[in-house]
């Protein structure tokens, strides 16, 4: 991000940050400071700056006495005194005219090409077998069968009412507890894995999912909105009645192409079957699916159940 003052050479500028909701704050940086063209990319989506714009913010404030703390995109304007000014950079000639990568779409997209994906993003995704003990899952299959009167129609966020069909629950706690527990155990061998980095693990949200006859979810992501943004891994565990009672339900996860310098979905997918007593793990913000379910019986105890969610950053 480049810029230049309308003062040259003044030595500290006055910041006013504006945020959603109406809130603003205010701080004082000297133009070289990194700070600075961190909170310019965040106002302008741009990510070019020597330490890229990160996701959240958090500035000393009152000599380092206090801090402030907000996501990037909460950040929704600047007021600079003196002024500063935007320069956009010129291609030279025979440049395409597109913005870099990010440093993350780019270690995506050179991660991809090297297993042969040359124009896609193929994003990494872990299935573990075995995950629960088997005097663990009947433990769990028969709790499931005794709660069908407690589960309800499965909602999004917009209660749009052709985007997904299934009964969930929320997860008693004590089932929490076990996937907790479970999910923490793994998270050494997982997270390489997704190629998210090491994190302090934070909430882990629990709910166990009942695709009925006809049950579906449409393409869509679990992290991408203000309340969604600490969420870095969705898992899916897959649990059923044996023999199987259901066809279909079969998880598809997006490829991505790097367009404009960001990421955008592809047409192209990876597959992954609901195998029984397997838990999957994938970044929350990748767009993923649920093909429709098909159950024959009718019966809720040969649906495709599934204790998911997500796993958020501390």
């Amino acid at each position: 991000m480049k810029f230049s003052l309308q003062q040259p050479g003044a030595a500290q500028i006055k910041v006013t940050l504006l945020l959603s909701g109406g809130q603003s704050a205010a701080l004082v940086v000297p133009p070289d400071h990194p700070l600075l063209a961190q909170l310019l990319a965040a106002v302008t989506g741009a990510d070019d700056t020597p330490n890229g714009a990160p996701a959240v913010f958090q500035i000393p404030m009152e000599a380092g006495r206090a801090s402030l703390v907000f996501p990037a995109r909460e950040l929704v304007g600047m007021i600079t005194d003196p002024a500063v000014v935007l320069q956009k950079e010129e291609p030279a000639p025979g440049q395409a005219a597109w913005p870099a990568p990010s440093s993350a779409v780019a270690a995506a997209a050179a991660a991809s090409a090297a297993q042969g994906y040359a124009d896609r993003v193929h994003h990494p995704v872990v299935q573990l077998d075995g995950f629960l003990s088997d005097a663990e899952v009947t433990w769990l299959t028969q709790l499931t069968f005794a709660a069908e009167g407690r589960f309800v129609r499965s909602r999004v966020s917009d209660a749009r009412e052709d985007y997904r069909h299934s009964l969930m629950l929320a997860a008693p706690h004590e089932v929490w507890e076990l996937m907790t527990r479970k999910i923490k155990a793994v998270m050494p061998e997982v997270m390489p894995r997704v190629q998210l980095g090491n994190f302090p693990i934070g909430n882990i949200d629990c709910q166990i999912t009942a695709s009925i006859d006809g049950s579906y979810f449409k393409a869509h992501t679990d992290a991408g909105s203000n309340e969604t943004y600490k969420r870095q891994f969705t898992y899916v565990y897959y649990f059923n009645r044996e023999p199987k009672g259901f066809t279909g339900g079969e998880l598809r996860v997006y490829d991505d192409v790097v367009r404009n310098g960001k990421l955008a979905a592809s047409d192209s997918f990876q597959v992954i079957e609901p195998r029984h007593n397997s838990i999957v793990f994938f970044q929350a913000a990748v767009m993923h699916e649920v093909m429709p379910v098909s159950v024959a019986s009718k019966q809720f105890r040969d649906a495709r159940f599934t204790v998911n969610g997500w796993i958020e950053r501390q």
